[in-house]
């Protein structure tokens, strides 16, 4: 395992710490700031906005007793996306116990590395899982929590892709990390959440990462459950709200796409019970539909449940140490 030439690309650029829970909150108003700023340069030099353009960063809410493991969020694929898991973290789980966001921006493009390996043979899998097990272990050098064990979300649906390589990276290699960590799935969560809700039919958005991996379809298979995809024309415009919208911060190009999106695949399938908003990125898009498209997308978005996997996982980390909490009294 080559670890010299990729290690030091992940050393976060900048670290922030809080003690307090609504410190943090309220410093993510600077935070995301801080992202449109960049974002906004690079648009002056006409340079494209990637996942890349921005920092590698740690951000750490270490309050001074905690009563529940660690949290450690594994963001940067998009940081916006990022931040709003920390932010959502932060405001669920309070000063109950330490979050540690590390937004490795700098790792490899997921729908890129896919692709190649989907279309092509060839792959940049090697590296990105690399990248993923090192990106692990430095965010794990900012635990201090005295709790043994650690749980970790990958915050990108389309790096769930890799995990199962990048698990046994972890134990090979850093064995101790691997063996502290508690892997917590979005695609799981998710999962047991469709079955619960009898939901049949879900509408899966996502990247096209995502798609090619079947991070998604293929667990909703093997349950039985039938889902709808976009077709290929489709798929690219929703890549384009994604990643010329969302990922750079420009609120009017996301919203003109994404309405331009759902007008069309209202046509193709006018019923659906529910999304699943299979990318970071897609809450806010959706979010930012709700407000400000047609009274057609307006009515469809706002009549759907949108299962975000993200925010799904943290409520049922809650769920789970409440029910601990409650047993243990």
């Amino acid at each position: 395992m080559q670890q010299n030439i990729c290690y030091p690309c992940l050393k976060p650029q900048a670290q922030h710490f809080f003690n307090d829970a609504q410190q943090a909150i309220a410093a993510t108003l600077d935070f995301r700031q801080h992202l449109y700023a960049i974002a906004q340069n690079k648009k002056l030099r006409s340079e494209a906005v990637e996942d890349q353009s921005y920092p590698n960063e740690v951000i750490v809410l270490r309050p001074k007793q905690t009563q529940a493991p660690a949290l450690l969020l594994l963001g940067g694929m998009g940081p916006l996306a990022g931040l709003g898991a920390f932010e959502v973290a932060c405001q669920m789980f309070q000063n109950s116990r330490e979050i540690v966001l590390f937004q490795a921006c700098s790792l490899p493009n997921r729908t890129t590395a896919i692709q190649q390996k989907t279309q092509i043979g060839a792959s940049q899998e090697p590296d990105l899982v690399i990248m993923l097990a090192i990106a692990i272990r430095e965010a794990m050098q900012y635990i201090c929590s005295s709790v043994e064990a650690v749980e970790l979300i990958v915050l990108c649906n389309g790096a769930h892709y890799f995990l199962p390589e990048v698990m046994q990276q972890l134990l090979l290699n850093y064995s101790k990390i691997f063996f502290r960590l508690r892997w917590i799935s979005l695609i799981d969560i998710t999962i047991q959440h469709l079955q619960q809700r009898n939901f049949c039919q879900p509408l899966i958005l996502c990247t096209t990462a995502t798609r090619l991996g079947c991070v998604y379809s293929r667990p909703l298979q093997k349950v039985g459950i039938v889902y709808l995809e976009p077709n290929d024309e489709l798929q690219s415009i929703l890549m384009q709200s994604i990643y010329q919208g969302v990922k750079t911060s420009d609120y009017n190009f996301a919203c003109k796409v994404g309405e331009h999106f759902f007008v069309e695949l209202l046509k193709l399938h006018p019923t659906v019970d529910c999304i699943i908003a299979g990318c970071s990125e897609i809450p806010y898009l959706l979010e930012w539909l709700k407000t400000h498209s047609s009274k057609q997308v307006k009515r469809f978005l706002s009549k759907l449940e949108i299962i975000d996997p993200v925010t799904l996982t943290l409520k049922s980390r809650l769920k789970s140490l409440q029910h601990l909490r409650t047993v243990s009294h």
